[in-house]
């Protein structure tokens, strides 16, 4: 998975400041999961290479000439996941092309809202 933050080009105004909510994700080892519950970890999910040779789709998005926003310090201190798995040690096992589903219109269209 891929993730870049860009500037908006909404003003302040198009926002709702209301109604809000949070959800707090936590990231948990199983180690770390059995101690904190007292149960077993959960089945651990299907990894990409499995996933692959599922032929289940996988998703790719146009955003070549959006600029990716430098992290605020806040963020900034956030480690990826992949840091504290450690190396992937399994080959990538590269997707055929009829399982890469583009979202948009085109390659270079954003996405749009669409009619709700």
């Amino acid at each position: 998975m891929r993730q870049e933050v860009y500037r908006d080009d909404r003003p302040l105004g198009a926002w709702a400041e209301k109604p809000a909510g949070r959800v707090f994700v936590h990231l948990v080892t199983p180690p770390e999961w059995r101690r904190i519950t007292g149960e077993a970890p959960p089945p651990s999910p299907v990894d990409r290479a499995a996933y692959t040779r599922a032929g289940l789709p996988w998703f790719d998005y146009y955003d070549q000439d959006a600029a990716d926003l430098a992290p605020t310090d806040t963020l900034g201190k956030v480690r990826p996941v992949g840091d504290w798995l450690g190396d992937d040690h399994e080959p990538w096992q590269e997707p055929s092309p009829h399982q890469v589903k583009p979202l948009g219109d085109a390659p270079g269209k954003p996405v749009g809202d669409g009619d709700w």
